[in-house]
């Protein structure tokens, strides 16, 4: 086996890490809408963003 092989080169997106956290198309919109998705810190403006390995993904405080 090769040192790439079943590492794959995909590196997954916010939209899919939360989707694959479990919440549902209503909650991301909600948390997305209200700014507190947040990724390593930072608000996420766009599901579409890579979110590698490592990073983390937060919702924040809405208050």
């Amino acid at each position: 086996m090769s040192e790439s092989e079943g590492t794959g080169d995909h590196v997954p997106t916010v939209g899919e890490r939360v989707r694959a956290a479990g919440l549902s198309e209503d909650r991301i919109a909600a948390h997305m809408t209200n700014k507190v998705l947040l990724l390593d810190s930072e608000a996420v403006a766009d599901l579409d963003q890579p979110a590698p390995p490592g990073t983390r993904i937060n919702v924040g405080n809405s208050s």
